[in-house]
């Protein structure tokens, strides 16, 4: 385990809390004749970088704690409030939603399983977990890169995952029943065809591309 300490300039980070894409840092710096700070982190950009805003000094404990504690209790209220208006669960996909054996499949164009370890405790839940597989190296599983591109059925925002984040692809027979109005979302063109009718031309390769387990008759969602 590594102990370097994380600094946001002159602040050591003593504690944070992720929830709702969001990080919520306290940081000391006893040195500073106002050594308690809280800000939040994001890392939204295509680089990854911490980026700190909203940033909050004091030489008062007690009011740096209320300030984080108003911040924590206000994306816990966002994030319970998304789900609510989402109709999402707070049962995370795993493996055993996944068709069997389809981690060793191509991932091109169709609905694969974020594993749940691999995001915030928050972020466990079956919207921020199955993605569109739209391209990248580690769609093929004899691929040197790693690299999967996707699309997310609720936003429609665009993620880069790698192969081994990824617990298969999601059982046709364990979708949750939202994904169906999701996907023809999806219908409007891009270009000269839709992501579904590329979706439907990718399932024609379904023989040459994956195997086909006993136990099931397609290789993948039938969307």
């Amino acid at each position: 385990m590594s102990d370097e300490k994380r600094m946001i300039e002159n602040y050591e980070v003593k504690t944070s809390i992720h929830i709702g894409g969001k990080e919520i840092v306290f940081a000391e710096n006893n040195a500073d004749d106002e050594p308690f700070m809280v800000c939040d982190c994001k890392r939204d950009n295509p680089f990854g970088i911490e980026v700190y805003d909203n940033i909050a000094i004091s030489s008062d404990y007690l009011t740096i704690m209320l300030n984080f504690s108003y911040r924590l209790s206000e994306q816990v209220q966002r994030v319970d409030a998304e789900r609510a208006r989402r109709g999402i669960t707070n049962k995370p996909l795993t493996a055993n939603d996944c068709i069997k054996g389809s981690r060793d499949w191509n991932y091109k164009n169709q609905l694969v399983v974020i594993k749940p370890e691999k995001l915030t405790p928050s972020a466990r839940t079956a919207d921020k977990q199955l993605l569109l597989a739209t391209g990248g190296n580690g769609c093929r599983p004899d691929a040197s890169g790693t690299a999967v591109f996707c699309t997310n059925l609720f936003t429609g925002e665009s993620a880069r995952w790698e192969r081994y984040d990824i617990a298969g692809m999601i059982d046709p027979h364990k979708m949750p029943e939202w994904v169906v109005e999701k996907l023809a979302a999806l219908q409007k063109p891009v270009g000269k065809t839709s992501i579904l009718a590329r979706l439907d031309a990718a399932k024609k390769d379904v023989g040459r591309d994956n195997p086909t387990p006993k136990e099931h008759k397609s290789k993948g969602p039938e969307l």
